[in-house]
């Protein structure tokens, strides 16, 4: 265990490296409109030639650039499919006619997930996955309800079954944390996106939920601790009642 977890901690320390010098591309949000830059001090103009789609298919814009002060943009929105644009144009650098072109990506949720931030994803989500395993396993060597004979009478309060809802809201918590990085991945990585959007539904119907489950279970914890005080004192004096918590 102390050997997995050291090479769990050596692996994200190389990888956040990794990631640091990666890459970054443009990255807009799917069906929302992303500005697309252009940077030219000595430009009088810049003009949007071409757009390229994940599909390869061409649109033929050949529109201006928006000007702001030394830099020019232009407003793109048709942005519903998912993958990496290619956009072209020209300005005159200097007086002379210079043409650019560069990428940009659209994904699912307006982020950018790349290969090295995916594999840190991934290690945390195998580490969550041990733990929230690892949880329910120690659960069960836990006490469910107070301490009986064989004819159902309570013979002592057993306060560490408390210690399994805390348990088991530390395992709610793991779940909701389990479906938002396999949302991610699987927005970064399938092409399908229903399974992500199933999977992100689920996530955030869960996260929705977490305030009402915290509300009704502290109640719950509160209501059933008051009634094993309440057997408490009847047993301290010398009362074996019976019941059923």
């Amino acid at each position: 265990m102390k050997k997995f977890l050291s090479v769990l901690i050596i692996s994200l320390f190389l990888l956040s490296f990794i990631s640091a010098g990666s890459e970054v591309i443009l990255t807009g949000k799917k069906g929302e409109t992303i500005t697309l830059p252009q940077e030219c001090n000595s430009c009088t103009f810049v003009k949007l030639s071409s757009i390229q789609y994940p599909n390869m298919s061409k649109d033929y814009i050949n529109e201006n650039m928006t000007k702001n002060e030394s830099s020019y943009y232009y407003l793109f929105n048709k942005t519903d499919s998912l993958g990496v644009y290619n956009y072209c144009g020209y300005g005159d650098v200097d007086g002379t006619n210079t043409t650019y072109c560069y990428d940009f990506t659209v994904t699912y949720l307006g982020k950018q997930l790349t290969t090295e931030k995916a594999m840190i994803y991934f290690i945390f989500l195998i580490l969550f996955v041990l733990i929230f395993i690892g949880t329910f396993i120690f659960i069960g060597f836990l006490p469910s309800k107070n301490e009986k004979d064989e004819d159902g009478q309570i013979l002592s309060i057993s306060y560490l079954k408390y210690f399994r809802n805390v348990l088991y809201m530390f395992e709610w918590m793991l779940f909701i944390g389990i479906l938002y990085m396999f949302s991610n991945l699987g927005f970064a990585f399938l092409e399908e996106e229903l399974f992500s959007q199933t999977l992100f539904m689920l996530f955030k119907v869960s996260f929705g939920l977490t305030p009402v489950i915290v509300t009704v279970w502290m109640i719950w914890i509160i209501v059933s601790m008051f009634h094993d005080k309440e057997f408490q004192n009847m047993l301290n004096r010398g009362m074996f009642p019976q019941g059923t918590i």
